[in-house]
């Protein structure tokens, strides 16, 4: 019997029992991926992106340096790999975060927008640091976070901006002002993550602490912190 015939002549539980045979290795290389990608997020975020050993990170992932080439062909692209983790799905849902909500009324999407901004960059603060260190120094790799990530967001964000300018709903700030003045102030508190810690005792931000403080500091860029708006005060000269 030749071996298309073999092939041909097995049942069909014979064909699903060696499909799943084969599949086999292509799952168990999902752990070692995911594994890759913590350990390269830690060692860029401590020694940054020159700093960083893709034999240290293969190291503390514990697999050899050979898988990550396979998964990421170099360091550019498991730095990439990192950053698309944490934020593969920040876009997404700020688009349907800002759709589900009444068009009329763009203030309420704009809010819900940036919520669910907030909550994703304040769940990955470790992938945060390593934008932040790109946006310090320039370079192709801010070029790429630019392109993928931030323009489209902040072009949807300025869009959103203005329609609430039209409609009198903010005070016209100039967009480019607003609209980094709004995203620093929501993932400000995860720039601070160590600094919290050691201030207040405060770990990781879970789910659900990072809506809340998402709220907070959406109801403080609409309203301001004050309880109740004092009248203003007369300013006199000292004698």
């Amino acid at each position: 019997m030749t071996t298309a015939e073999s092939r041909r002549s097995r049942t069909p539980a014979q064909k699903r029992a060696t499909e799943a045979s084969t599949a086999l290795p292509r799952v168990a290389e999902v752990p070692g991926r995911l594994r890759l990608i913590e350990a390269a997020e830690i060692e860029f975020t401590q020694k940054g992106f020159d700093g960083a050993s893709v034999l240290s990170i293969a190291n503390r992932a514990g697999v050899k340096q050979p898988l990550l080439n396979y998964h990421f062909g170099n360091k550019e692209g498991l730095w990439r790999a990192v950053v698309e983790n944490a934020y593969a799905g920040s876009l997404v849902a700020s688009r349907q975060a800002a759709a589900a909500v009444d068009r009329s009324d763009p203030l309420a999407r704009l809010q819900s927008a940036l919520k669910a901004f907030a909550v994703s960059n304040i769940l990955h603060p470790a992938a945060h640091s390593l934008v932040l260190m790109e946006v310090a120094q320039d370079g192709p790799r801010l070029d790429w976070l630019v392109d993928n990530y931030m323009r489209p967001f902040h072009e949807e964000l300025d869009a959103l901006i203005a329609e609430c300018h039209a409609a009198q709903l903010l005070k016209p700030y100039p967009p480019e002002q607003a609209s980094v003045t709004m995203t620093a102030m929501l993932t400000a508190v995860q720039s601070a993550t160590h600094l919290l810690k050691r201030l207040y005792g405060v770990g990781p931000i879970t789910p659900a602490q990072a809506e809340q403080h998402a709220e907070q500091v959406i109801d403080v860029l609409m309203n301001g912190m004050a309880a109740r708006r004092p009248g203003r005060r007369r300013v006199t000269s000292p004698v």
